[in-house]
């Protein structure tokens, strides 16, 4: 069973596992603070699509999927820097995180455990995973760091007194 839905916002991922639905839509980048906190601007939108499965260990299953590109800013001019997303990542859901924290731990499995709701927030989700999908230090491959120009002065460190500059004089006096 497919369903579109331009703007998806919550969706019962439980009731999507069961039916095996295939939920698609757009979420625009602004409606994603902390994900907008590592871009360069809030421009663009992610093609999302959602496909319920039954997963692995009898607990109901997901995979989400998400396209589309931001500009993150070069950690080195600060000048934005496009990054295509195009993720897809299975999940397994359970109800809540006693029952997450019981789940043993396979090294060698893909899918992820989390908690999952009757009215999961989906621009949350997708922007945990675009976070996830982002460079560690995103820079431009010919990219130099800017000169200084000869009016800009060099910042240089206040220095500190030395705490224990009088402790000599101290041990002399007792």
């Amino acid at each position: 069973m497919t369903k579109s839905n331009q703007n998806l916002v919550k969706v019962d991922i439980f009731n999507v596992s069961r039916h095996q639905q295939t939920l698609t839509g757009t979420i625009a980048v602004a409606k994603m603070p902390e994900l907008c906190k590592f871009l360069a601007n809030e421009e663009g939108e992610f093609e999302v699509t959602i496909q319920g499965t039954k997963g692995a260990k009898g607990l109901p299953g997901a995979v989400l999927t998400i396209k589309g590109s931001v500009e993150v800013p070069c950690t080195h001019c600060n000048k934005p820097i496009p990054v295509e997303i195009d993720r897809e990542v299975p999940f397994l859901f359970v109800k809540s995180e006693a029952e997450a924290n019981r789940m043993p731990l396979d090294e060698d499995e893909d899918m992820e455990i989390v908690v999952g709701s009757d009215q999961m927030n989906v621009a949350e989700w997708v922007q945990e995973e675009v976070i996830l999908s982002l460079p560690t230090f995103p820079k431009h491959d010919d990219c130099e760091m800017p000169e200084m120009e000869d009016d800009e002065e060099e910042i240089v460190e206040p220095t500190r007194p030395n705490p224990f500059a009088n402790l000599k004089d101290l041990m002399k006096k007792n």
